[in-house]
C-alpha cells in the first residue's frame, strides 16, 4: 500500500497521536503493519489538515516541506502567554487597544522572507534537547532567528471561524512556507504595534494539494479506511509528469540519466508503463529518478 490520507486533526491531539491511530486502523484493515508518517506537525491545540503518508509515500516528506501552507488564526492583543497560545500562562499585559486599521498598516512588513525567532515552547533542538523541554524544566532557552517565508496575510471577519471575535481579537488568513510559526507572528506583530498578543485559535486549511474540504476525521476514516487512502499522483499533480517506456524506462530505473526531452518541473512524477516509479530530478535537460516509489 502507498498513498496519502488527508486527516482533519482535532483539538488536544498530537500529530504523532494521529499517526499511531491511523497505523492501527490500517493494520486492522489490511492484516499487516503499514509504514505511516505525517507530513508536517500541527500543535496539539491546532486543528485542520494533517496529511498522513502510507507505505512508500513516507519517502516524500522532504518534497512536501516545499509546499505552501494556509492557516486561519486568531490573535488576541493586550496580553501574552509563555507558550504564545491559549494553552500557556499569561506573562504580560497591556491596556493599549489596537484597531484593525493599525494592524493593516503594518502587515506588509511581515510578508516575504522575514526573520523569526521560534517560540520558547517549540520542538527546536538546543544542545540535543527540545526547547519546550528545557523551558518547562525552568531552564534558559536561547533560540536564534531564522529566515521564513510568508506569502500573504489578510484579515478575516467573524464568520470565518464560526464565532464572534472578542474585544481586541482579530482573525487572519496566513499563507506561508515550512518552518513558519504562526504564534510567533502574533508576538512580533504585537511588538511592532507596541503591545502584546497570543494565538487563541489555529486551523490549517491547506497543505499543497491537501485541502480541508477533502479532509476526514479519525472517526470517518475508521469506518472505511481503504476508501480514504488516495494515490500519490492526486495530491502531487502539480509536480507534472514524465512517462517512460522501453529502453528509456530501463535506463532510468537503473539510475542512468536520460534526456528530459521537453520542459518539465524540477521534480516531476516519473511513470513507467503507466505506473508511478518515483520522483525525478531534472538538471541541465537530463532526468534521473531521485526517489524510487
Amino acid at each position: 500500500m502507498r498513498g496519502f490520507v488527508n486527516i482533519f486533526k482535532e483539538n488536544d491531539m498530537t500529530s504523532n497521536d494521529v499517526v499511531v491511530i491511523v497505523r492501527g486502523i490500517l493494520r486492522k484493515a489490511c492484516g499487516e503493519k503499514q509504514k505511516v508518517g505525517h507530513l508536517g506537525t500541527l500543535d496539539p491545540l491546532a486543528t485542520g489538515v494533517l496529511p498522513v503518508a502510507v507505505g512508500k509515500a513516507t519517502k516524500l516528506f522532504d518534497y512536501m516541506q516545499d509546499k505552501i501552507k494556509t492557516y486561519v488564526a486568531v490573535f488576541k492583543f493586550g496580553m501574552s502567554t509563555d507558550t504564545l497560545d491559549r494553552g500557556g500562562r499569561i506573562t504580560q499585559t497591556s491596556d493599549k487597544s489596537i484597531s484593525k486599521q493599525e494592524i493593516i498598516g503594518v502587515l506588509p512588513e511581515f510578508i516575504g522572507e522575514i526573520s523569526q525567532i521560534p517560540p520558547l515552547y517549540s520542538a527546536k533542538c538546543v544542545n540535543g534537547q527540545r526547547a519546550y523541554y528545557i523551558a518547562r524544566s525552568g531552564g534558559v532557552v536561547e533560540l536564534k532567528p531564522k529566515k521564513v517565508y510568508v506569502q500573504s496575510i489578510k484579515m478575516l471577519d467573524d464568520a470565518t471561524i464560526g464565532r464572534e471575535l472578542e474585544e481586541n481579537e482579530y482573525a487572519f488568513e496566513i499563507r506561508c512556507g515550512s518552518g513558519t510559526y504562526i504564534r510567533a507572528i502574533a508576538r512580533d506583530l504585537a511588538e511592532r504595534l507596541g503591545t502584546f498578543a497570543y494565538m487563541t485559535y489555529l486551523c490549517r486549511t491547506q497543505v499543497g494539494g491537501f485541502a480541508i474540504e477533502d479532509a476526514v476525521t479519525i472517526e470517518q476514516f475508521q469506518q472505511n479506511p481503504l476508501e480514504y487512502v488516495v494515490g500519490i499522483d492526486g495530491p502531487l499533480k502539480d509536480f507534472g509528469k514524465i512517462e517512460l517506456q522501453g529502453v528509456e524506462a530501463q535506463k532510468a530505473l537503473n539510475g542512468v540519466k536520460i534526456e528530459a526531452g521537453r520542459e518539465v518541473n524540477a521534480h516531476p512524477l516519473v511513470y513507467v508503463d503507466g505506473e508511478i516509479a518515483g520522483i525525478g530530478e531534472v538538471k541541465d535537460g537530463l532526468l534521473r529518478i531521485k526517489t524510487r516509489l
